[in-house]
């Protein structure tokens, strides 16, 4: 008997580790934009993301093994058209509630990106996912630093824009 109960908590254990590694569900809301200016909010489900323009780079990161990567995804100024806000500063938040202020001046047009695939494919909370902020850190040495790695909030899943 306790045989059996063990075998079947084993069991569910590995189902429940394969559920939460899974990447997320298309039409769950993955991204939550919060403008403090004007009080509108806007959610994002992977579809939505996927749907917009899609921005793509190589690089190495200080966090995944030496070999480059394939990032992809939208970039965040046009996650931030798509939410119907103007760029400002902003604070972005981890699923785990860390969080950072992003400085409008450190938002370009196509850097960084929320990536949403690595090597083209999704990519798990275990993982650093589903949403990872990503700068292109092998194409310019100003990418390499202290502060770049700080932005580059993974398992993102809130922005605020900053009222100022």
């Amino acid at each position: 008997m306790n045989r059996r109960f063990f075998l079947t908590l084993a069991a569910l254990g590995l189902t429940l580790a394969q559920t939460v590694a899974s990447p997320a569900f298309a039409d769950e809301v993955i991204l939550t934009v919060n403008d403090l200016r004007s009080g509108a909010t806007k959610t994002f489900t992977e579809a939505d993301l996927l749907a917009l323009p899609q921005q793509s780079f190589e690089t190495t990161t200080i966090w995944t093994d030496t070999t480059p990567k394939t990032f992809s995804g939208p970039s965040l100024k046009t996650v931030l058209d798509a939410a119907g806000s103007t760029p400002g500063n902003l604070r972005v938040y981890a699923i785990n509630d860390y969080n950072v202020t992003f400085p409008e001046a450190r938002m370009e047009d196509n850097v960084p990106i929320l990536a949403i695939r690595i090597d083209d494919a999704a990519f798990s909370v275990r993982e650093k996912g589903p949403l990872w902020l990503v700068f292109p850190y092998d194409s310019d040495t100003r990418y390499q630093s202290e502060e770049y790695f700080t932005l580059s909030v993974w398992q993102l899943n809130k922005i605020d824009i900053l009222a100022e």
